[in-house]
């Protein structure tokens, strides 16, 4: 009985002491956090001074980051449009190209079926991140950029092709390969996993390249019932 009274103190000291740790946790994460409304009200200050500066292209370059940071902030997992998706790539390429020091051209070339077909949001942006980094930097070709949606057999198709230095063969073959797992793409192992959790194993993503002509990727995943669609317009 006595050694009873003692393990169960013992377990019930391992509960207070893990739900402490648990509170703490939760304390450090909320004081972590940043307010999104601070920070939109800050970059709309910025904006405002480099407008009275007449400094338009930092004035774009300002609001074009305060509503990615909106869209991407608000409701990260939930649902747009494939034309919404796209409005807000544009924004996200326009900032990537400063660093890239070129300007990228941008063709879009989706059905009115597709631009309005629902779809999770920000399961694009890391395939275009990649063609940016790994693809576009350091080719010497103008930079391009091509997207195409389309709905067929029940499932949206999205293509993201860009123009640049490509991969070979055996690079593929391994992005390709279902278990595919690699540190310094992060960004494509998290869309398959949320893939995975959207669609289950009825969405696809497709790797196609040839060296110093393109790379393309194919994602497809099956068109949403109707739901409700929250409008992720800046209105700035």
């Amino acid at each position: 009985f006595n050694e009873m009274v003692a393990q169960t103190d013992l377990l019930l000291g391992q509960v207070r002491q893990s739900a402490l740790e648990q509170k703490n946790a939760e304390i450090s994460a909320l004081e972590a956090q940043i307010d999104p409304h601070f920070l939109y009200n800050t970059l709309d200050t910025i904006n405002w001074k480099a407008i009275a500066r007449e400094e338009y292209e930092i004035s774009e370059m300002v609001g074009d980051l305060g509503d990615i940071l909106r869209y991407a902030i608000k409701n990260a997992g939930g649902v747009t449009t494939l034309g919404e998706e796209i409005a807000w790539l544009k924004k996200y390429t326009r900032l990537q190209q400063e660093k890239l020091g070129k300007e990228i051209q941008i063709f879009c070339s989706l059905t009115s079926e597709a631009a309005k077909c629902p779809m999770h949001k920000l399961l694009l942006q890391p395939f275009v991140e990649n063609s940016i980094r790994h693809g576009l930097h350091g080719s010497k070709k103008e930079p391009l950029l091509i997207i195409t949606g389309e709905l067929e057999n029940g499932m949206l198709r999205v293509k993201i092709e860009d123009n640049g230095k490509g991969m070979p063969e055996e690079t593929v073959t391994i992005l390709n390969q279902p278990d595919y797992h690699r540190e310094d793409h992060f960004g494509v192992e998290n869309v398959r996993k949320r893939l995975r959790l959207y669609y289950g194993e009825a969405a696809s993503v497709l790797f196609e390249s040839r060296p110093s002509k393109y790379t393309r990727v194919t994602l497809c995943i099956p068109v949403m019932e109707e739901k409700k669609i929250e409008n992720c317009d800046s209105g700035r």
